[in-house]
């Protein structure tokens, strides 16, 4: 038997937590797998808290914890203490703004881990806006992935992630506490596992995210861009060599600004926003990724987005 933690990050977002907690139920699994929910508020939020009582009668048990540390990584180091805690083989994490595409989610994510022999398994995430459709905001977040089923990579994000056991013990505190409001925790502790040798695969098991209207402008995607260069840069700056991570830095701050300003002009030749506002992400992406060289850090979690 394998026990799977699934683990849910929430922040003052109950309807959004409901609609997962619901979809969850309908997971199936094979008789040797034995799941469970772990939902780890950060708000200490009572709304929140009721969601999940009123869930409890469901076949998948769930835990319900508080991180009153207000910060994601602290929420997400919580997940992984917990779920060592239950002597889980498998944590899933999934967002509270997402639900899995089909109700075999997460045993194929935990298949695949057996079938290719890999520590860490993640897929793609499918953006919608709030009325079930894609358009040029949601193409521009996830655009349509270019791996193929059991392929090796180096990069990856909680909003869909499997991490084995070996890994939680292995690389435990996995977060950093210096990205706790900034966020790209997460693409520094994938930066980490890869340095450390752990074998990550791409499978096809996607999931499905909503996408706020207060999301669909300009200011947000170039601050998204922005945070995510600062992000790249410090992260390469801790776990690699100075010399290594600012020349890194640097040539990745060129190309990300020089594709945004072919992006930028395309688009108005072409007159289509959706080209003009994923320039502009990438020039202020290049631009973040310099600032980034100087210490320069942006929080990403002011302001909460969904319901």
């Amino acid at each position: 038997m394998e026990k799977v933690t699934i683990a849910i990050i929430t922040c003052k977002r109950p309807i959004w937590l409901a609609r997962l907690l619901d979809a969850l139920q309908e997971q199936v699994f094979t008789e040797s797998i034995v799941p469970s929910i772990l939902v780890v508020d950060n708000a200490c939020d009572e709304e929140t808290k009721e969601v999940v009582e009123q869930r409890r009668s469901g076949c998948i048990p769930i835990h319900y914890d508080v991180e009153k540390q207000a910060g994601i990584v602290y929420a997400r180091n919580k997940c992984v203490s917990i779920t060592t805690s239950m002597n889980s083989d498998y944590l899933i994490f999934i967002d509270d703004d997402e639900w899995p595409k089909d109700n075999t989610w997460a045993s194929d994510l935990v298949l695949s881990a057996k079938r290719y022999t890999a520590d860490i398994v993640t897929s793609h995430v499918i953006s919608v806006d709030e009325a079930g459709k894609q358009n040029w905001a949601t193409e521009i977040l996830y655009p349509a992935p270019d791996q193929s089923e059991g392929q090796e990579i180096s990069v990856f994000y909680t909003n869909n992630l499997l991490l084995s056991k070996r890994v939680l013990v292995e690389m435990s505190p996995c977060f950093d506490e210096r990205f706790a409001m900034t966020g790209a925790s997460d693409y520094h502790f994938a930066l980490k596992c890869t340095h450390a040798g752990f074998k990550c695969i791409y499978t096809d098991a996607p999931v499905v995210e909503e996408m706020p209207s207060s999301r669909k402008n300009i200011k947000w995607f170039c601050r998204r861009g922005f945070r995510s260069g600062i992000g790249f840069t410090r992260s390469h700056i801790f776990e690699e060599s100075l010399i290594k991570a600012v020349l890194k830095s640097l040539v990745y701050s060129l190309v990300r600004v020089l594709r945004g300003v072919l992006l930028i002009l395309k688009s108005l030749l072409k007159r289509n926003k959706g080209s003009l506002v994923d320039g502009l992400f990438r020039v202020c992406s290049g631009v973040g990724t310099f600032m980034g060289l100087f210490g320069v850090k942006h929080d990403e979690y002011k302001k909460i987005h969904g319901k």
